[in-house]
Formats: structure tokens, C-alpha cells, sequence
């Protein structure tokens, strides 16, 4: 028996710590556009590792809409082309110019490949991704690159 008074509850966490204003800084650049078009980076996220160029969110929905959008090899040319119009407005926002405030809650890579903590990579072809900045526990410059086998 405790003579705390308080009750044998845990202490309250904190909701998803803010994000890393550094990293958002950078993706606010590539999404604006101009010379910088993307940067190589390796994320820290939960216990693995996430490796790609940032890409603009513009980009991104643009790439994205194109795969899926050709997915569809059951739908006629008319629907695929509305399918992937559709999807690539999501990205007219990032044709703008960006403000510097608020910073940007997502992250676009491109030829996204995904590694174990210990740098293993898992099986994959680079693929599109998108995340959470606030979910990034660390970062570094430049892209890991899964090892030719053969």
C-alpha cells in the first residue's frame, strides 16, 4: 500500500512532439521549387530507416496520380485520364509559393527504399512515399543504397 495520495497512473506523455523545424525548413525549399528540386536524405522513423530525395508534394501527387492511374488496366483510357487528373490536383497547393509559416506536416520522397535499424535493407523497389514529419525521430543528409546482389 502507497502513501502517495496521488493515484498509480502514468505520467502524462505528450502528444506527438513537435517536428524538426530544420527538416521541415528543407522540405518548405523543395517544395518551392526553383533550382532545388530534391535532397537526399535517410529518416529515422520508429526503428527503421527511410531513405529517398525529398520531393515536392506537386511532385509527388503528380507521380503518384500517373502509377496509380495506369494501375488501372481495367478502366478505359477516358476514366484513367479523369482518375489521374483528379489525383494530380491534390498537389496544385504546392504549385504555389509556400509560405515560411506554417511549415509543412508532410514529407514527399521519391525512390523510397526502407532499411532495418541496423542498415539491412528490406526487400523493395524505390517507391513513392509520404510521412509524417512529426514522425521522424532523426535525419541525415544523403541516401543509403540497397547492395547489388550478384
Amino acid at each position: 500500500m502507497s502513501l502517495d495520495p496521488t493515484p498509480d497512473t502514468p505520467a502524462a506523455v505528450p502528444a506527438n512532439p513537435h517536428a524538426d523545424v530544420f527538416l521541415q525548413f528543407l522540405v518548405n525549399l523543395v517544395n518551392n521549387g526553383g533550382q532545388l528540386q530534391s535532397i537526399g536524405v535517410t529518416l529515422q522513423m520508429g526503428g527503421m530507416l527511410v531513405s529517398g530525395s525529398i520531393v515536392s508534394g506537386a511532385e509527388y501527387f503528380d507521380r503518384f496520380a500517373e502509377s496509380f492511374a495506369d494501375s488501372l488496366s481495367d478502366m478505359d483510357a477516358t476514366a484513367r485520364l479523369s482518375v489521374r487528373h483528379s489525383l494530380a490536383e491534390l498537389g496544385d497547393v504546392f504549385r504555389l509559393p509556400q509560405p515560411a509559416e506554417p511549415l509543412p506536416n508532410y514529407i514527399h520522397l521519391a525512390d523510397a527504399l526502407f532499411f532495418t535499424a541496423d542498415g539491412t535493407p528490406i526487400a523493395g523497389q524505390p517507391t513513392l512515399w509520404r510521412g509524417r514529419s512529426s514522425a521522424v525521430d532523426g535525419f541525415i543528409l544523403g541516401q543509403l543504397q540497397a547492395e547489388q546482389i550478384g
